[in-house]
């Protein structure tokens, strides 16, 4: 005589908790994918919208008109033919992306958008328009984007009531300014580097300085 035992109710929760952590992992990871696939596409329509304000500026000595790009209706427009066939838009809100003449329409322009995936190395800090956050953007040749260069390391923090000096030659120290440039051996505070004074015997091996970017 067979008997049936049927699933106790810790094993059912315990295999429903886990079909429910992968459906979240899941759902978590198509999220992630498409937010990529979204960010692509805006760098790409940006560049696209770079190049055709270059080439619109070459035939008009003027950027194209902001109104061509501040409303929905703007997009997929023709405006900017024959530069671009249709005015693309940010995937995420079907809206224009943000244009900015800093001083006119016939000097510079910038574009910005906002990724969504702010871990992206392209994304080094934000701009506000009229209330808006942006964290990427593309700009006319003449003119650099107010993010910071992620490539610039910050300059270091400089005591104003330390003197710094390096080895320059066999017993020749000299003081140098930590602000603009980094030199090794450096010595804090000591007018004679490694040398108590001017009748020790300092400086036996020349430093060098590398200038801060």
């Amino acid at each position: 005589m067979s008997t049936k035992k049927g699933f106790t109710l810790i094993e059912i929760l315990i295999v429903t908790a886990i079909i429910g952590i992968l459906t979240v992992m899941f759902t978590f990871s198509l999220q992630k994918q498409k937010q990529k696939g979204e960010d692509a596409r805006v760098k790409s329509d940006l560049e696209r919208l770079k190049i055709a304000f270059e080439d619109y500026y070459s035939d008009n000595n003027c950027y194209p008109p902001s109104s061509w790009f501040d409303t929905e209706d703007d997009c997929g427009s023709n405006s900017l033919a024959p530069y671009l066939g249709s005015v693309p838009c940010n995937p995420k809100n079907g809206l224009p992306y943000k244009l900015e003449y800093p001083d006119n329409q016939c000097t510079s322009f910038r574009l910005f958008a906002k990724l969504q995936n702010s871990s992206d190395p392209v994304v080094t800090g934000t701009y506000t328009i009229d209330s808006e956050d942006y964290n990427y953007g593309v700009a006319s040749t003449n003119i650099s984007l107010p993010f910071p260069n992620p490539s610039q390391a910050p300059a270091p923090s400089v005591d104003p009531n330390t003197t710094y000096s390096y080895c320059t030659a066999i017993h020749d120290c000299t003081s140098y300014n930590p602000a603009i440039e980094t030199c090794t051996p450096s010595y804090a505070n000591s007018p004679y580097c490694d040398g108590a004074n001017q009748n020790d015997d300092y400086c036996n091996s020349v430093g060098s300085c590398t200038p801060l970017p």
